[in-house]
């Protein structure tokens, strides 16, 4: 844990050493790619899509963040059997938003027609540094992993050149904005395609 604090002040010194190139207002689009070759229904069809593939959207501000579902514009289609069909996507309910002022994270969702409401504090608790670093999109980044239900890995890229503990849905409260995650080695994929400072709705 002391190990930890004294990485994260580290960080923070290198935060501001980033301040005269880096803002705080922005606009980041993912993707995520979700594995379901190991489906059973699908290792009956091998004509069938084995990814389903969406996209998310996050704007920032110094107060605030929000990541959000973004429907695609055209549908999947594909053949099997001689038929053209086409697969309707499933589109979530999701939001995602940080309140950078009280440092709490609130996760909205649906299930079953029911809405749910699942707030949080930003932390990194069960993570840790690993001391890789990398680059995303031109973004200097730092790898920390975890683990959950005690065999699934976790890892994720933030940069401290965006200087706020957001990212993708859940994945927030590091030193940096995360612009990528791997969940269950590549099970779950969720990349940054394009980082655009200074954007807003």
């Amino acid at each position: 844990m002391k190990r930890l604090a004294l990485v994260l002040a580290i960080l923070a010194g290198t935060v501001s050493s980033f301040g005269q190139d880096s803002t705080t207002t922005g606009y980041i689009r993912y993707k995520s790619i979700r594995d379901i070759s190991d489906n059973e229904w699908m290792r009956r069809r091998p004509d069938m899509p084995t990814e389903v593939t969406q996209q998310w959207e996050l704007y920032f501000t110094p107060e605030s963040s929000d990541c959000t579902f973004k429907p695609e514009e055209e549908e999947d289609e594909f053949n099997t059997g001689g038929m053209r069909m086409r697969m309707m996507r499933w589109e979530p309910k999701d939001v995602y938003h940080i309140d950078f002022a009280t440092q709490f994270f609130q996760h909205y969702t649906e299930f079953m027609t029911k809405p749910f409401l699942i707030t949080d504090t930003l932390n990194m608790d069960g993570w840790k540094l690993t001391g890789k670093q990398g680059i995303v999109l031109g973004y200097p980044c730092i790898e920390a992993r975890t683990t959950k239900y005690d065999t699934v890995n976790i890892l994720a890229w933030f940069t401290p050149r965006i200087r706020l503990k957001t990212g993708p849905q859940e994945y927030v409260g590091f030193p940096g904005a995360v612009l990528y995650v791997d969940y269950d080695d590549g099970r779950y994929v969720i990349t940054a395609e394009a980082i655009a400072m200074g954007k807003t709705r």
